[in-house]
């Protein structure tokens, strides 16, 4: 099933039944069962798409607006079943909405069986609930709805039919915003978007993502417009890929002509919502009592709204237009979205005397800019620098220790004022912002043995992954977790001293401190000894270990990896050497730099003198990722940055016995 951002599903409609240019298509009825038989033995088997495990002959959305902006729309798709798994993935359909502006119904929902007969859908198979993200979170909220047919007993060679009715009020008066995703994860015979309105609400639209067929007609003061696209390949699924709302074949409309007159309406919407009533005072001054710098206080409202209102998560893709609540409610209740907690942010910097607005932005996937529309996923805050540039903070983000958002880099957002703004791009935040330290001090005997303590800490988001995982998994867990570090590293090796820092505790740095032995680690080839760095086997690195082996398995990519952030690594050791041995040889540097990736990994011989008892062999990593996404080419530069970090680290520091 296509979906336009969850709130707006998309249409298809087959070659069968559509031809010659494109035109604006009637509301959609369901088909006579005669015609879908037909089509359903005509659309094509397993043979004529081998890879799918079923086929969209047609997904047909048909909307009609007004002048107040106010929508209905009907979505009409037939899809065969291929293959078992097909099954899986057509047993059901959901359908969200927002009963304060929208509502669904369900016109028609049956399944075509390969022997001509159908199965109508009873009601008993359709649920209209809270959705199951919502009620997972125990947390009372009942607009956000979501509606779920269930397709009975479905057999390989079958096929469901569904026309879906929805209506829209209008989230910004007098305006209309469309975003409907042709392309889906199975083939799709022919997609079509028809869209009529007043001609005196003309809309700017964009298609993009393939090749799209376009039409548009004018008659008695209405204007149709028409997209169609035809045999779309279905979308392959790869680990970690961007949503592909980012590059799927796509239509994007709206009614407003400039994002200034968005950042408007935004504001507008929001600035009575964030007025602070004495409870919301109240809380202020308790916060900041005692503190004298600005900074100081405008940290002490982060900390507390990450750590006393949770975060009520739900993807609602037009949600930043709803009207939000205001900044006294979601204090009383403890809980919000993300622009409920933003609301509150910027209530709260207020009553400090600090200026603030709302800012909206889609993290999860690259903004097009083309159409200024209303689908954000998410609200953070933006207030202004020392520079007057704006400083963007998330209070969504309750493992984040640093105030300053570490993800917006590169980000188009669009900041809600009373005088209006264009969208605009957030200068970029090197991956250095967000980057793993480790530090690993370390003593070779010369039985062989070695003995090592370990650092992990970080800046940025990487602390706070580190923070998460340590409130995810706790403890006991971390604990396992540095065995499994250092047992890695040599069999035999022993984790002898494990401490953790509080993970609740934002003012302090998440830290992770282990200590190990291992005996035996390095090998006697009188008069050499061979042995490897400890931290150049990577093992030490969390994040980079799960990323690597989770995201570098396909040999090439057709879509970007979106990793979310910049990432990087400093890694740094320094290895006692064994009075009585002087360095034979270290491994080969590695200095690679290809697109957003980049490696070094450097060895260093420094001999005992004065003041330093003992050699010591130094050890430098940095790994970088200087993107928040990666794109196919990157991938394989990602791919030969791994290859040659595991080649390095199979490497050997060779020592020679000094003579007499």
């Amino acid at each position: 099933m296509r979906r336009t951002l969850s709130l707006f599903l998309g249409s298809v409609t087959a070659l069968a039944l559509l031809g010659g240019p494109v035109t604006g298509l009637a509301k959609p009825a369901p088909l006579p069962l005669e015609e879908a038989v037909r089509l359903l033995n005509e659309v094509g088997e397993t043979a004529d798409y081998p890879n799918a495990n079923a086929v969209v002959a047609f997904d047909r959305t048909y909307v009609e607006f007004d002048k107040t902006g106010a929508s209905e729309q009907w979505d009409h798709a037939f899809v065969k079943i291929l293959t078992d798994e097909g099954i899986d993935e057509c047993a059901d359909r959901s359908f969200n909405y927002h009963r304060q502006y929208g509502s669904v119904d369900i016109v028609l929902a049956r399944v075509i069986k390969s022997d001509g007969t159908e199965v109508v859908v009873g009601e008993d198979l359709v649920t209209d609930g809270t959705p199951p993200e919502i009620a997972a979170m125990d947390i009372y909220e009942t607009n956000y709805r979501e509606k779920t047919i269930v397709f009975p007993n479905l057999e390989v060679g079958d096929a469901i039919e569904y026309l879906i009715h929805e209506t829209y009020e209008p989230l910004i008066e007098n305006a209309f915003s469309g975003f409907y995703v042709l392309q889906q994860f199975d083939p799709v015979v022919e997609a079509s978007v028809t869209i009529k309105g007043p001609s005196s609400r003309p809309l700017k639209h964009v298609a993009k993502g393939g090749q799209v067929d376009f039409s548009e007609t004018t008659d008695g003061g209405e204007t149709v417009y028409a997209w169609r696209a035809t045999e779309l390949p279905k979308i392959e699924l790869e680990p970690g890929m961007v949503p592909a709302a980012q590059f799927a074949t796509r239509v994007i409309v709206s009614t407003s002509q400039t994002w200034e007159e968005l950042s408007t309406y935004a504001w507008n919407l929001y600035e009575d919502r964030c007025a602070a009533d004495t409870s919301v005072k109240k809380v202020v001054a308790d916060i900041t009592e005692g503190l004298e710098s600005t900074e100081d206080k405008i940290e002490a409202i982060y900390y507390w709204i990450i750590k006393n209102v949770r975060y009520l998560g739900i993807s609602m893709d037009r949600g930043m237009f709803l009207e939000p609540h205001y900044a006294s409610y979601t204090l009383e209740k403890e809980y919000g979205v993300c622009r409920d907690k933003a609301v509150l942010m910027v209530a709260m910097l207020k009553e400090i005397g600090v200026d603030a607005w709302l800012v909206f932005l889609n993290p999860s996937r690259k903004t097009d800019t083309e159409v200024p529309n209303i689908f954000f996923e998410h609200a953070i805050v933006a207030i202004r620098g020392e520079d007057g540039e704006y400083r963007y903070i998330d209070p969504t983000l309750d493992f984040c220790r640093e105030m300053d958002c570490p993800y917006i880099g590169d980000r188009w957002v669009l900041v809600a004022t009373e005088e209006g703004e264009d969208i605009r791009k957030v200068p970029h935040i090197p991956a250095a912002r967000n980057s793993a330290e480790i530090t690993e001090s370390s003593t070779l005997s010369d039985d062989g043995s070695i003995v090592g303590t370990v650092t992990i800490t970080g800046r940025g988001m990487y602390e706070g992954i580190l923070r998460t995982i340590a409130r995810s998994t706790g403890n006991e867990r971390i604990r396992m977790i540095a065995e499994g570090m250092v047992q890695g590293l040599y069999p035999g090796a022993e984790l002898t001293d494990f401490e953790i820092t509080d993970s609740d505790d934002l003012y302090t740095p998440m830290t992770m401190t282990l200590a190990y032995r291992i005996d035996g680690y390095a090998l006697d080839a009188e008069p050499y000894r061979l042995f490897r760095v400890p931290s150049a086997s990577g093992q030490f690195d969390v994040l980079f270990q799960t990323f690597f082996h989770r995201f570098t398995g396909l040999e090439e990519r057709k879509y970007p990896v979106g990793i979310g952030v910049t990432l990087g690594m400093e890694e740094r050791a320094e290895v006692e050497v064994p009075d009585g041995y002087l360095v034979e040889n270290l491994p080969d540097d590695v200095d690679y730099k290809q697109g957003v990736i980049g490696l070094s990994m450097k060895y260093e011989y420094l001999p005992a003198q004065e003041g330093r008892e003992t050699a010591i062999v130094r050890y430098a990593r940095d790994m970088t990722i200087d993107s928040f996404q990666i794109s196919p080419e990157d991938y394989l530069a990602l791919k030969e940055a791994v290859r040659l970090a595991e080649r390095s680290a199979k490497s050997e520091v060779i020592l020679r016995r000094k003579e007499g």
